[in-house]
Formats: C-alpha cells, sequence, structure tokens
C-alpha cells in the first residue's frame, strides 16, 4: 500500500496538501475505522462459517451505528460484535451515549438480542 501511495506522489496526484488531509481525516475518524476494523476480523476472520448474509449484516449493523454523529467517532464504544442474532457491544462502563447506542442497535433488523459488556439488555 505504501508504493502505490509513493508512485500516485510521483505521478503527482497525491500533493502534499492532499497528503495532509488524507491525514488528517484518518486521524479524525480513527476510532470508527479501529471499531470497523475489529468488528470485522472478528465476525469474518475469527469464526469458521463465513456467509455473506451474516457479513452483509454486520456491515448494515455497524453502519447504522456510524450514520449517528455522536456514535460514529465515540472511543467508548470499542467493539461491535453480532453472533447469529445476538449483538455484544464492548464499551466503557458508564458511558453517556449508552442508551441512544442500544436504541440504534434495537431499529436494526435481524436484532433479537443486545448484550451490553456481558449482560444482556432487555428488548423492550
Amino acid at each position: 500500500m505504501l508504493s502505490s501511495v509513493r508512485r500516485l506522489s510521483r505521478r503527482g496526484l497525491i500533493n502534499p496538501v492532499t497528503r495532509a488531509a488524507l491525514v488528517t481525516w484518518v486521524w479524525n475518524h480513527r476510532h470508527e475505522g479501529f471499531r470497523w476494523g475489529r468488528s470485522l476480523w472478528d465476525q469474518l476472520v475469527g469464526r469458521g462459517d463465513v456467509a455473506p448474509a451474516h457479513a452483509l449484516r454486520t456491515g448494515r449493523l455497524l453502519a447504522s451505528i456510524a450514520a449517528d454523529d455522536t456514535l460514529r467517532n465515540a472511543p467508548e464504544l470499542r467493539k461491535v460484535t453480532m453472533v447469529d442474532d445476538i449483538v455484544d457491544l464492548d464499551v466503557e462502563p458508564g458511558w453517556s451515549g449508552l442508551p441512544k447506542l442500544v436504541e440504534k442497535v434495537r431499529r436494526v433488523k435481524g436484532v433479537t438480542e443486545i448484550n451490553v459488556n456481558g449482560a444482556p439488555v432487555t428488548m423492550a
């Protein structure tokens, strides 16, 4: 990947201002990027049964969280895992955005149960 960036730099497609803007954008969205990376790695590589429908459901879940500005880059939300219809959320204890996150996850099609840090949340 680094060699392709160097190649683009030599051709003049990525000038220093564009590189600085790209690095700034990546840094500002690092929490979201790491969350997607951890969650998808766990779902796609950590599981033996990788089905396209399961990957699509996980992506839909992560996209619904990313659609909310306050949840998108929240460092308190560390990891989102979906096993069958059950969503496991790994968050900082006492996080004030947790009720909003649970409501957002609850609206995702196919979610029947939500666990926060291992404890089940009632689906009222």
